[in-house]
C-alpha cells in the first residue's frame, strides 16, 4: 500500500498536472510560491494539528479573493486589483488545511454560461477539449474534472456553479443563499450570488461544506427513506431526447433501489422565475458595478465597460452604463411580489409532495462545441444558448434554495451526464446526505 503524499508532494503534483493541461486554459494565475510555503508548514506540523482538509490543493475562481493574488474576475481593467486578504470562505478552508494553489479562469466577471473568455482564452472541457465547460465557474469545474484537484470553489448566480460541474463531470453544490459568507467576492447581485463548492465526488463535497461551516461531514442517508419529486413541468422540459431518456433510466434505478418517487407538475414556477430573474439580476448588477468600477479600477461604469475583453459581457455592461436595464419599478415588483410568490410555490410543492428534494437532469444536452456561444442545438432546433442552459437552474437561485448536481453517467458522445437535486430552504445537509446515498446508484 502506497504512503499518503505529503502536502508538498500534493501541491507539486497539482502544479505538474496543471502544466500538462495548459491547453485547456484552466488558470489565470498560479499561487505556487505561497502554496509550497504553506505545504511545508503543514508537513512540519504535528499529526494533532492536521485539519480535515490537510494538504489538499484547492483551486479558486478568479472572482474570489486569495491574499496576494489578482482579484480580477478574469477581466483586464481589474488586472491591478490585488487581494489584501482572503475571502472569508478561502480563509476557513485554509484554516482546515486546504492549500490555494491556483486562480481559475472563468467567464469574464461571471456574467455568462460558457467560460469563453476573450482575454485568457476559452476554458476547454477535460473530456473533450473541443467542447465547452459551461460557466461561469468553468476553470474550477474543468480542473476538478481533469483530475488535477479534488476540491474547488466557484460562484453561482443563475447556475454558474452547477452548469460547469455537470458539463465537466464533478459534484457541485449551490448552498441555501446566505449559508456561506459572501465577503471577498466580486459580486454581480446581492440577492442571487453565492459561493458554490465543487468536488471530485460527494465525499469531498461534504468535506468542503463541513469545513466552511465548522461542522462534521455529512454521512450517506438511508436510500429507502428518500422521497423525491419528479416535477415534469417545468424541470423536465426544454431538454433533448437523450437527456430525457438518461434521466428516466436514473429514475428507474432509484426506484428499484427503494427511493420513493412522486410525479407532479408546477408550471407556475417557470412563469414566476421569468418575472423575477432578469429584473433582479440586471438591476442589482448595474447598481453594484456603478460603485465597484470606481472603487476597484477608478473608472466610471461606461469607461469600465469599454475595457471589458469579452464582447458579450462588454455589450451588457455598456447597456448598463447607458441605463438600458430594468428600472426600479420592475425590480421592486420582482423583489416584493414575484420572488416571494416563487418561494411560496416551492414551499407548497414540498409540502404537497412530502418530498425531500426535486430531481431532474441538470443540463439541456451534453457540452456543445466550444465556439458555439450564442445558440445551442436541441434535437435539431437552434435555440438561444443562455436561457436554454439556465432554464432549470434559475428557479433555485431566485428562491435561494440549495441545489446539488452530481454525475450520473455518460452521454452517447462520451461526455458527462448529470442529475440535479433541489431541496427546501436550509436543507443543505439533508441534500448532501441524499447525494451521498444515491451517488453510486446514479453511475
Amino acid at each position: 500500500m502506497s504512503e499518503k503524499m505529503s502536502a508538498t508532494q500534493s501541491v507539486n503534483q497539482a502544479l505538474a498536472k496543471l502544466e500538462a493541461h495548459a491547453g485547456l486554459n484552466l488558470v489565470t494565475e498560479l499561487n505556487d510560491g505561497s502554496a509550497l510555503a504553506m505545504a511545508a508548514e503543514l508537513d512540519a506540523s504535528g499529526e494533532g494539528a492536521h485539519g480535515p482538509l490537510h494538504g489538499l490543493p484547492l483551486i479558486v475562481k478568479a472572482n474570489i479573493a486569495v491574499s496576494g493574488m489578482r482579484h480580477d474576475g478574469a477581466c483586464p481593467p481589474l488586472r491591478d486589483n490585488v487581494a489584501k486578504a482572503d475571502a472569508t470562505v478561502v480563509q476557513r478552508l485554509r484554516d482546515a488545511g486546504a492549500i490555494p494553489v491556483a486562480i481559475a479562469n472563468m467567464h469574464e466577471l461571471a456574467f455568462g454560461t460558457t467560460s469563453a473568455n476573450a482575454h485568457f482564452g476559452s476554458v476547454g472541457n477535460p473530456h473533450d477539449k473541443t467542447r465547452m465547460t459551461g460557466g461561469s465557474s468553468g476553470g474550477t469545474a474543468a480542473a476538478i474534472g481533469a483530475g488535477i484537484f479534488k476540491i474547488g470553489i466557484g460562484t453561482d448566480t443563475g447556475g454558474s456553479g452547477r452548469i460547469p460541474a455537470a458539463f465537466c463531470g464533478c459534484t457541485g453544490l449551490r448552498p441555501t443563499t446566505g449559508r456561506y459568507p459572501g465577503e471577498g467576492i466580486l459580486k454581480l447581485t446581492d440577492t442571487l450570488d453565492t459561493i458554490s463548492i465543487m468536488g471530485s465526488d460527494m465525499e469531498h463535497l461534504a468535506m468542503l461544506d463541513a469545513a466552511i461551516m465548522s461542522e462534521s461531514a455529512v454521512e450517506a442517508g438511508d436510500v429507502v427513506r428518500i422521497r423525491l419529486a419528479v416535477v415534469r413541468d417545468p424541470f423536465w422540459l426544454g431538454i433533448n431526447r437523450e437527456m430525457g431518456a438518461l434521466g428516466k433510466s436514473v429514475l428507474t434505478r432509484l426506484k428499484t433501489s427503494g427511493v420513493t418517487l412522486v410525479e407532479t407538475d408546477a408550471p407556475h414556477i417557470e412563469s414566476l422565475t421569468e418575472a423575477s430573474g432578469f429584473p433582479i439580476a440586471l438591476f442589482e448588477t448595474e447598481r453594484n458595478w456603478q460603485t465597484s468600477a470606481m472603487e476597484l479600477a477608478g473608472l466610471t461604469l461606461a469607461e469600465f465597460a469599454d475595457r471589458i475583453a469579452s464582447p458579450d459581457v462588454r455589450g451588457l455592461y455598456q447597456q448598463m452604463a447607458r441605463g438600458e436595464m430594468p428600472g426600479e419599478d420592475a425590480y421592486r415588483a420582482a423583489m416584493d411580489q414575484h420572488r416571494p410568490d416563487l418561494q411560496k410555490a416551492f414551499a407548497d410543492l414540498f409540502e404537497q409532495t412530502g418530498a425531500d428534494a426535486l430531481i431532474f437532469p441538470t443540463l439541456a444536452r451534453s457540452a456543445p462545441p466550444i465556439g458555439e456561444t450564442e445558440m445551442i442545438d436541441i434535437d435539431g432546433d437552434s435555440l438561444p444558448l443562455f436561457p436554454t442552459m439556465t432554464r432549470r437552474e434559475l428557479p433555485a437561485s431566485i428562491a435561494g434554495l440549495p441545489a446539488l448536481t452530481l454525475p450520473a453517467g455518460l452521454c452517447a458522445d462520451g461526455l458527462p451526464f448529470a442529475m440535479e437535486l433541489v431541496g427546501p430552504s436550509r436543507s443543505d445537509r439533508a441534500l448532501l446526505a441524499i447525494g451521498r446515498a444515491i451517488e453510486a446508484l446514479l453511475n
